[in-house]
């Protein structure tokens, strides 16, 4: 028996002059009730949006998690794919609806907050908004104004879809520039396989026809020190690569008639690129094909950088490959390359990304000042080690990191490395550490003290940074700051916890040197709580060092304020000591000393 709110639903949707019910609510196996319904336009039709079309509303047992879908009908259900709008296959035998619903939700629904979203929470009420806003699409459909000037551009929903594989490649502006000058449109890609990751590759070279480079990208250490091997076919398209109104090719013929319709030849270069493959020494397999294009952000802007596509096989002809009826021969395997781009084989679209810094950090990262900064962590331990992992996450790639410890099994109860790293250089534990943290991180270690006692060649490269972050909270190491030959000024950072954790200071200063001075007289000027020798823990039975009280959640509260300040400073470097003190109500309150 059909519940009562869907009866209620389905005479609502009556009541829209513009929508016919056809027939009653069904329910399938998996307990979806479904309604056929059928919308008519108020503007003009189109070639691929008609006056009528069919459509399916979908609720799901479970209420409100299940949600409110409509699907194009299979049959007299629109069949290709628009922009704001999930990819439109073919269905399956038997189906009732196909898998391309319409995006009709606000695109800050997807953060799922209830009080960011305007659709109604019960039941009826949101499938008659989701009603209304379907007439609205496909009105903006048949008029071609699914999107304006100023929207976030968008590539067609096909590509990538339940890909295993993800290549990242790393464009910025400047891609553009190489591709307007370079003279060559195609030709051979090295990838490579990210260290420790599972089906995830990195583009690392473009190569002409003949294997010579011709682009490297500039990936961090991490990727950079991976073995790279060609393994693709790459050409520039002068546009994105897509089918009217908005669907990614679905089959090499599909995808040959776009590109020739910009004046790329997808036939010629599949074929010379089989004969090249053929004529070298490796021996050939199926391939990935690498178009790049030109692409905005917003719709309406110019270009702003290269776009990758990557389609995950293209079986070029064997250098010894046989077939039936056909002479083995090399005349014979040109035209089966010439076959393959003319075929209707389906296209297998990769997931791919840009893993330029900008891109990466749209979640959340560091001003540009901060990200263009040569950073120094001096001091490696759980509180330096919680920072420089902070700045690098957010986008501060070019870290230097300075400790002479070894790490032992006691620090892990604060410190962001692990186990495996036990018994090495906690400097280069935590530069390996942090530059598999991002494939733009280079970060450099320096597994020594800050002192006098540095080689001189250690001494070059640490006055090559921008930015020196003590955190240490050692006062011979301040003195060492101050006394060391900068050459130039510097930004200076002393982060430190105070005793207990119950709080952090944090100064900073822009000098030829430290101002230890100044920055000791601060210290004690703030109020700090004194050392109680009588509250310090011991290390372990039998062991009588003492070690500094604190939880690694006081570090993580610490840390995460303390680069917060390290942006700031870097930002504003007014000479200041700050004070952040926890108080009763575990809040922190900040002290200007």
């Amino acid at each position: 028996m059909t519940p009562p709110v869907l009866q209620t639903i389905a005479e609502q949707i009556r009541d829209e002059a513009r929508i016919r019910v056809e027939g009653d609510w069904e329910i399938d196996e998996k307990g979806r009730w479904h309604l056929a319904i059928v919308t008519h336009l108020s503007v003009a039709p189109s070639q691929h949006m008609p006056g009528e079309t069919k459509w399916r509303m979908v609720i799901g047992p479970n209420q409100p998690a299940d949600g409110i879908f409509i699907y194009p009908d299979t049959v007299g259900g629109i069949a290709t794919t628009f922009r704001h709008q999930d990819y439109n296959p073919e269905p399956e035998p038997g189906a009732k609806w196909r898998d391309g619903k319409p995006c009709l939700e606000r695109p800050i629904d997807g953060l799922g907050r209830d009080q960011w979203e305007d659709e109604p929470r019960e039941l009826a009420a949101a499938a008659l908004w989701k009603t209304g806003r379907l007439l609205q699409w496909i009105d903006a459909a048949a008029a071609d104004a699914l999107v304006e000037e100023g929207d976030a551009n968008e590539l067609p929903a096909g590509v990538g879809i339940g890909s295993k594989l993800t290549l990242g490649f790393r464009e910025v502006f400047e891609g553009l520039d190489w591709a307007a000058s370079v003279d060559e449109r195609w030709g051979f890609a090295s990838i490579a396989s990210v260290p420790g990751a599972t089906k995830t590759w990195a583009l690392t070279e473009l190569l002409d026809d003949r294997s010579n480079s011709i682009r490297r990208f500039e990936w961090g250490t991490s990727l950079a020190a991976a073995p790279s091997s060609i393994g693709a076919v790459w050409l520039l398209a002068p546009v994105l690569p897509v089918r009217e109104p908005w669907d990614a090719p679905k089959t090499w013929a599909h995808l040959r008639d776009v590109l020739l319709a910009h004046n790329v030849d997808l036939a010629d270069i599949v074929v010379r690129a089989g004969a090249r493959y053929r004529a070298g020494s490796r021996k050939t397999a199926a391939h990935q094909l690498l178009i790049g294009f030109p692409f905005s952000q917003h719709v309406g802007e110019a270009p702003s950088r290269l776009h990758w596509l990557a389609v995950g096989k293209m079986p070029l002809a064997g250098r010894t490959e046989k077939r039936d009826g056909f002479r083995p021969r090399e005349e014979s395997r040109k035209l089966w390359d010439r076959q393959l781009a003319s075929s209707n084989k389906s296209l297998t679209w990769l997931r791919t990304e840009n893993w330029a810094p900008d891109q990466l950090q749209s979640r959340g990262g560091v001003e540009p000042e901060v990200s263009s900064r040569k950073i120094l962590i001096v001091g490696a331990g759980s509180l330096g080690s919680a920072i420089a992992e902070n700045l690098v996450r957010a986008g501060a790639h070019r870290l230097g990191v300075m400790d002479g410890e070894i790490l032992v099994t006691g620090n892990l109860v604060r410190h962001v490395l692990s186990m495996n790293d036990v018994g090495h250089a906690k400097a280069d534990a935590l530069v390996r550490k942090l530059n598999a943290v991002s494939p733009n991180a280079a970060l450099q270690s320096f597994p020594m003290r800050f002192d006098r006692g540095m080689a001189s060649d250690f001494t070059e490269n640490v006055r090559g940074y921008d930015v020196i972050v003590d955190c240490t909270g050692s006062d011979d190491t301040l003195e060492h700051l101050s006394n060391f030959d900068w050459q130039d000024e510097k930004i200076f950072i002393s982060l430190s916890m105070t005793w207990g954790a119950e709080g952090l200071l944090a100064f900073c200063a822009k000098e030829g040197s430290f101002p230890v001075i100044d920055a000791k007289n601060r210290f004690a000027k703030a109020g700090a709580p004194a050392v109680r020798h009588d509250e310090a823990n011991v290390e372990a039975i039998g062991c009588w060092h003492p070690v500094f009280p604190a939880s690694s959640d006081d570090v993580q509260q610490w840390a995460a304020l303390g680069s917060k300040f390290c942006r700031a400073a870097i930002i504003d470097s007014t000479r200041r000591l700050r004070y952040f003190r926890r108080n009763a109500s575990d809040g922190v309150e900040i002290i200007d000393v």
